[in-house]
């Protein structure tokens, strides 16, 4: 090689240092494309919120938002939100079957904010799993009715009373409900439970912290975490929290109860139309609050709005229920 012309050929260190610089290059324009594609926050949680007591309004809802959650391909994950006393039996078996629908396709967590009982459990237990604050009131699985009334030996039923009232039919009704919902209990949770089917079926409720020891919860944890953990389960990495109200004010009654029975009342200032009398459901007792008002009205005058009929309303006790809802 001559020595007055400079050498142009590259070293094997400065062949090196070019091949690195042009990665670094293409790693610089492509990076951004990838991240994009791999972290944006297109995957979602849905919350859906279940709130007050179970009504066909509420499960009409619930079906509806589940239906278009799993509809939706953004949507990765659910959270329910619940905070229910219970209720209605047809509408909490609804409910039941539309979050167990939607565990088949995606991650399901209940997350329980003051209570979730009876009905409401129900509703919640096909859920992947359920998350409680220490707080919270979980459980009372039964059903709550009046029992059947009679002063003579019950009948079977027979054609031509078929349209009155049948003890015998009464009770059976009663027992397969009751029997309905244990048995889908131990069918979802039977392997959770920390007690024999008979202890389940007597309708206890329990404190998270005591829930979480016997089975009837799964994690002590607030609705973010139960977020978190749905996503994490999922593998959503970055996500958004897309939170979806069902049940609006309007079509919920606020419901009371009397020594014997559940009452649905549908108006700030109820008038015999407003009242609905609950015969079976699935509720927890205690959480539904007692109103004097209404014991003085039997369950036939709250049905056909008739307080002239023997055992009646009172004008006084007229005026009392129609001054609002008092405990």
């Amino acid at each position: 090689m001559s020595a007055d012309k400079p050498s142009t050929a590259l070293t094997s260190r400065q062949q090196l240092a070019v091949v690195v610089l042009a990665a670094a290059l293409v790693g610089a324009v492509l990076a951004p494309s990838v991240y994009a594609a791999t972290n944006e926050p297109s995957d979602t949680v849905a919350v859906v919120e279940i709130e007050g007591p179970v009504t066909t309004a509420l499960a009409d809802d619930v079906e509806s938002e589940l239906a278009d959650v799993r509809a939706n391909d953004s949507v990765g994950a659910v959270v329910l939100k619940l905070d229910t006393p219970g209720g209605a039996p047809v509408a909490s078996e609804r409910m039941y079957k539309a979050v167990q629908r939607t565990s088949e396709d995606m991650t399901v967590i209940a997350s329980v904010q003051s209570i979730s009982a009876s009905g409401g459990y129900y509703a919640m237990a096909p859920a992947d799993e359920i998350y409680v604050l220490p707080t919270s009131t979980v459980g009372s699985i039964g059903l709550n009715a009046p029992a059947p009334r009679t002063t003579s030996t019950p009948l079977g039923p027979s054609g031509p009373d078929k349209a009155g009232s049948n003890p015998t039919q009464t009770w059976a009704a009663q027992q397969t409900l009751a029997d309905t919902f244990v048995d889908a209990m131990m069918a979802e949770r039977g392997e959770e439970f920390q007690m024999p089917r008979e202890e389940v079926a007597k309708a206890q409720v329990y404190l998270g912290t005591e829930a979480v020891q016997n089975g009837f919860a799964d994690e002590i944890g607030s609705l973010n975490e139960a977020i978190h953990a749905a996503a994490t389960a999922e593998e959503l990495g970055e996500y958004t929290v897309d939170t979806r109200e069902t049940g609006g004010l309007s079509g919920l009654p606020f419901l009371v109860r009397t020594d014997t029975q559940v009452v649905a009342i549908y108006a700030n200032n109820p008038g015999y139309a407003d009242v609905e009398p609950m015969g079976l459901t699935y509720v927890h007792w205690p959480a539904v609050p007692h109103v004097d008002t209404i014991e003085r009205f039997s369950e036939t005058d709250l049905r056909t709005g008739d307080p002239t009929q023997p055992g009646g309303a009172t004008g006084n006790a007229t005026g009392r229920l129609a001054g609002g809802v008092g405990a």
